[in-house]
């Protein structure tokens, strides 16, 4: 008897759909897209022809009532995502959710009881505690590489999604209130500091409006004029993990361009550096300072015997979601996880207006 292929539906045929999902999911996972779903027919109409997939539907609620499909991915505008979800999960069909899943801790813990009353499993992105690099630095924290470690800085930044990304939507969305450049960037960086020390027990943060006026400067709406100036677009967010571990989330749409790190990871005898894009699967850079094996400096580690399973691309996550099916076991990407996050980015406001460190109640 032949494996199982599992049947795929896409849900918001954007940017993001077409770069990452909608190529990948018959290359990344035993798996078929077998529905493209867009509130703009025309999109998904596109996708179908594209990627050969042979229904469409312009709402969540018409593909659950009219196609057979096992998993959704849900990649709709943040602002639709948890509405989405939980059409998805009340069906009874296993979910991937694009970062945020819900606006509050609340709703998604509306999620995360809706799937494990009805069986299924769910998965949230970012894919960072996935990464080749991310799990070797794991691995050489455990190991004590670089001593204790303590401190991490995290640079997740981009001169905006009107800056770079050609798009055929417009992006004006990205700068309303429920979306932003927390939710969007501060994901990704809050995920990666995260993955590495754990949950947080407080947080602090700063934030400005860089750029109240922004233009579109590729695709569809070039040219257009963004009042951009209703919600920040630069934080730097401060973690306390305890035991004297700290971590700096340094995110926005303000940097158009930088040669910072992605990642650095401090300890007591040396750095860890993530400085090289991370689907290309590198290795990180390491410094040690060990006296008693005559080591000070910068070095290059060796490919490990059993190294982390390498990344293809940010359609993982799928591998991920049928991987904890068929072993019934807990995806790498909780939604457990993906809640921690969301607590530290809805608590941020207050910390920004109080001026003081905010304590977290969630873990992982």
């Amino acid at each position: 008897m032949g494996k199982r292929v599992w049947k795929v539906a896409v849900v918001g045929c954007g940017a993001f759909a077409n770069w990452q999902y909608l190529p990948n999911i018959r290359k990344e996972a035993n798996a078929d897209i077998v529905a493209a779903v867009d509130i703009i027919p025309e999109r998904a109409q596109k996708a179908c022809e594209e990627y050969n997939i042979p229904n469409w539907y312009e709402n969540v609620y018409e593909l659950i009532e009219k196609c057979d499909f096992d998993i959704a991915i849900d990649a709709a505008s943040i602002q639709a995502h948890h509405e989405i979800n939980m059409a998805v999960l009340q069906a009874g069909k296993h979910l991937i959710s694009q970062k945020p899943a819900a606006p509050t801790v609340e709703q998604l813990n509306e999620q995360i009881d809706a799937a494990k009353k009805n069986g299924v499993k769910f998965v949230c992105v970012p894919i960072h505690a996935m990464r080749y690099d991310l799990n070797i630095a794991k691995q050489m924290m455990a190991d004590g590489t670089i001593g204790r470690p303590y401190y991490a800085k995290c640079n997740m930044s981009h001169g905006g999604p009107e800056y770079f990304q050609y798009r055929d939507a417009d992006p004006s969305w990205f700068f309303e209130p429920g979306a932003g450049a927390l939710v969007d960037m501060g994901v990704h960086g809050l995920q990666i500091v995260t993955t590495l020390f754990g949950a947080a027990k407080r947080i602090s943060c700063m934030a400005a409006v860089t750029t109240p006026e922004r233009t579109v400067r590729s695709g569809a709406f070039n040219g257009k004029k963004i009042k951009a100036d209703k919600i920040p677009d630069q934080y730097v967010i401060t973690l306390d993990f305890g035991d004297g571990r700290m971590a700096l989330v340094d995110t926005g749409f303000s940097q158009k361009a930088t040669k910072a790190p992605q990642l650095e990871v401090y300890g007591d005898c040396g750095t860890i550096a993530v400085t090289k894009p991370y689907m290309t699967n590198p290795i990180p850079d390491v410094y040690m300072d060990s006296p008693e094996k005559g080591i000070r400096g910068w070095i290059e580690p060796m490919e490990w015997e059993n190294p982390p399973k390498r990344l293809n691309s940010q359609c993982c996550c799928l591998a991920d979601l049928i991987d904890a099916i068929e072993n019934d076991t807990e995806p790498v990407l909780s939604p457990e996880h993906a809640r921690h996050i969301l607590e530290i980015m809805c608590k941020i406001p207050e910390a920004i207006e109080s001026g003081a460190a905010v304590e977290l109640e969630t873990v992982f």
